[in-house]
């Protein structure tokens, strides 16, 4: 397939009304947790490593954009082209002692290509996201002298990544790569206390909306060792600094009385900022993995990743938040890629698992979470595109302490285009 200018301009604006239908999505998420921090951090929802527990740092493939280790990159085709996009969808059960509640949201998940540029070099662009807020949570309490008291939290909004990420050759088994990566968006999170017994008790209403951008870099590297019978040891690692994240910050806080009528009376301005610029630091990340592989029949992998989030720190105010790590475990089997008389045998079969210590310490709780996954590659026939499928059943948080746990069912569905792009035609 040759380009053209004119197909060239064509895929760009493509690119770009795709991107802005993106960036302007609703809500994705719906997690009390998300208040916390960041919001709810995207993990890599790529539907590969998505369905291996989003096992990613010793893995790489020729079909597939890892953005998880940017040096499995190399692993392109050298005259071939990769694009990627996928939706996700969440139904969420939250518990508490009290009650439970359900709820579920949609929206488009990934945006990825992947280019080879040179022989030892290759190149990947794409729009992610980076972290959400959403939640709606209320907490009734009755007391002796002031009667009942209802406090209700919400919050919406999150941070969009749109990287380019480059993947080197050193030597021969030996490749580095990085991610150039712009985070942007806003999180908006308010607080209101209303005193529901008394219709002359000033109700009292926080707003708080804090606007974020920041050039964030991650680094990565792989190992590839040939072993006996066309198998090979992947070793992967992966690194983070330190990111002083610009934020401004628009704050209202003001007093009110509830009409009869369900419509609130401002009263008095507390306290207002239109503005106000900060630092929020986003801490460092280290990780390691290994993957075993045979090409085009299996791939095995395993990761361990820590995040020190202690150190993070909001306009120099620190949260309970404490040190992550995780674990997960996953792998791809393909019975027979090139069995073109039994479908069955070409399908991509995927599964994984993940072991979270989080960075929520809650009520002398260190939350945990665990999943669960699993999914299809799914060829088409005649071409080497896949359509691709995976769910991910977990569980995160506990009931103790008067906590919230919640039981998450994810899938994603995805699709992987490879076309040959950089082939010299003969002609006759």
């Amino acid at each position: 397939m040759l380009i053209t200018p004119n197909r060239l301009r064509l895929s760009l604006s493509l690119v770009l009304m795709v991107l802005v239908f993106t960036v302007s999505a609703q809500i994705r998420i719906a997690s009390p947790y998300s208040r916390f921090g960041l919001g709810d951090l995207a993990e890599n929802n790529n539907a590969w490593n998505f369905s291996m527990g989003q096992t990613s740092i010793g893995m790489r493939s020729p079909y597939h954009i890892n953005y998880g280790n940017p040096a499995s990159y190399i692993a392109f085709d050298s005259t071939a082209f990769l694009f990627e996009g996928g939706f996700n969808g969440e139904f969420v059960t939250l518990s508490s002692n009290f009650q439970t509640v359900n709820r579920n949201y949609a929206s488009l998940g990934y945006l990825l290509f992947g280019v080879p540029v040179t022989k030892w070099w290759r190149s990947s662009l794409g729009l992610v996201p980076y972290s959400d807020v959403g939640y709606s949570v209320a907490n009734y309490e009755q007391y002796p002298n002031t009667g009942s008291v209802l406090r209700l939290y919400q919050g919406s909004g999150g941070i969009n990544r749109f990287y380019w990420g480059n993947a080197f050759r050193i030597i021969k088994n030996l490749s580095i790569g990085f991610n150039m990566s712009y985070l942007f968006g806003s999180m908006i999170r308010e607080a209101t206390v209303y005193f529901p017994d008394s219709a002359y008790a000033m109700n009292f209403a926080v707003a708080n909306r804090i606007m974020v951008n920041a050039l964030y870099f991650n680094f990565g590297l792989q190992y590839r060792l040939r072993l006996k019978n066309n198998t090979f040891l992947n070793l992967g690692a992966i690194f983070s600094n330190t990111t002083n994240m610009s934020a401004k910050t628009n704050l209202l806080a003001y007093t009110f009385l509830m009409g009869g009528n369900g419509v609130e009376y401002p009263k008095d301005t507390l306290a207002t900022a239109t503005g106000e610029k900060g630092i929020i630091v986003i801490p460092m990340i280290l990780g390691g993995g290994i993957s075993f592989e045979k090409p085009e029949k299996f791939i095995v992998g395993v990761d361990y990743r820590w995040q020190n989030w202690s150190k993070f720190r909001v306009y120099d105010q620190s949260d309970s938040l404490v040190d992550s790590w995780q674990i997960s475990a996953g792998g791809e089997i393909t019975p027979n890629a090139d069995n073109y008389t039994n479908y069955l045998a070409r399908i991509r079969y995927r599964l994984g698992f993940t072991y979270e210590k989080t960075y929520l310490q809650l009520r002398g709780k260190n939350l945990s979470s665990y999943s669960v996954s699993a999914g299809f590659g799914l060829p088409l026939r005649g071409v080497k595109t896949l359509l691709n499928l995976g769910v991910q059943v977990g569980m995160r948080g506990t009931t103790e302490q008067n906590l919230i746990k919640e039981s998450y069912f994810r899938i994603v569905v995805g699709f992987t285009i490879y076309e040959r792009w950089f082939v010299k035609r003969k002609y006759f």
